[in-house]
């Protein structure tokens, strides 16, 4: 049986991954010397596929440690803070989403909001540490559109568990 990568992953890891990436990248300009990188370049040049797969690699796994700690982190925060409430519900997520078609993609969106949060979080506490504050801000204000956004979102979440529950 041949098993493939569920799109989910694809999209909530190496995405997720790819984008805290670029997003941390402002707070190495400067730290790198790169007169120093013109003299590995001529190695490096010979070995762009491996380093191609370890940089997909290095994304997919900093994407996946981000969603896990979006679900340890910022699930039962947002749900102890009522931020994103849970409804209570007996239909299993599989269930319901035979019956509702948009259910699984919802539930997609919904994860993936949670994971920009903590990507969002992950760079404000940085920023804050390395006196970036304008940049600190600006992750402030996504974590705010991130988590108003969610909460619409979670909402239609809870209706349809109601309605299948």
């Amino acid at each position: 049986m041949k098993e493939k990568i569920p799109f989910y992953n694809i999209v909530n890891m190496f995405f997720v991954g790819c984008v805290f990436v670029i997003f941390t990248i402002p707070f190495f300009i400067g730290a790198i010397d790169l007169d120093a990188t013109k003299k590995y370049s001529e190695i490096m040049s010979n070995w762009t596929g491996i380093i191609s797969v370890a940089a997909i690699a290095a994304m997919f796994e900093i994407g996946f440690i981000i969603n896990r700690l979006g679900s340890i982190i910022i699930e039962p925060l947002y749900v102890i803070l009522k931020i994103w409430p849970r409804e209570k519900y007996d239909a299993k997520i599989s269930e319901i989403s035979q019956s509702n078609a948009k259910f699984q993609s919802m539930i997609t969106e919904i994860n993936l909001m949670r994971s920009h949060i903590m990507i969002c979080l992950i760079i404000l506490i940085a920023a804050l540490f390395l006196g970036k504050f304008l940049y600190a801000l600006s992750m402030f204000a996504l974590i705010c559109i991130f988590s108003l956004g969610g909460r619409k979102h979670n909402t239609k979440i809870n209706i349809i568990r109601k309605q299948n529950g």
